[in-house]
């Protein structure tokens, strides 16, 4: 029992490794307020992305779809981007943006800090990149 439970800490301080290296890469936000901070001062929405260690679809999302060179290119345009874990970082954004499923996309408006659109379950990029045509129409 006691090699689960370290096993499963041990996946959990991996992942955290893992999703900042990959905030990093991206040049995502891993810090809520200092990401709402930088949407309200660009006036671009906010899109928190969550996700969690043991969610191989969070893995997929990242590789297949956030990194994708267009979807990557738009997001940097027009949004601001904060990637966190739901149960690492869950006391660093607000308690009505926490969720079951996963990955999870919210996207917040930087003014009422309340979502105006969500996106659940893996995408691909090209279903993505509609997704986030539309977020853009509902900002603006």
């Amino acid at each position: 029992m006691k090699l689960l439970l370290t096993l499963f800490l041990l996946s959990l301080t991996l992942f955290g490794a893992h999703v900042d290296e990959y905030a990093k890469e991206m040049g995502f936000e891993r810090d809520y307020k200092i990401a709402l901070a930088k949407a309200k001062k660009e006036d671009k929405p906010l899109m928190m992305v969550l996700g969690s260690a043991y969610c191989p679809w969070c893995r997929k999302f990242e590789r297949e779809t956030l990194s994708s060179t267009l979807v990557s290119a738009f997001m940097k345009r027009e949004m601001i981007t904060l990637i966190v874990d739901k149960r690492s970082d869950v006391n660093s954004f607000p308690h009505e943006f926490r969720t079951n499923f996963t990955p999870k996309v919210f996207f917040i408006n930087p003014l009422t800090q309340k979502s105006f659109y969500q996106t659940t379950a893996f995408m691909k990029k090209r279903d993505f990149l509609e997704e986030l045509e539309t977020v853009k129409d509902f900002y603006e």
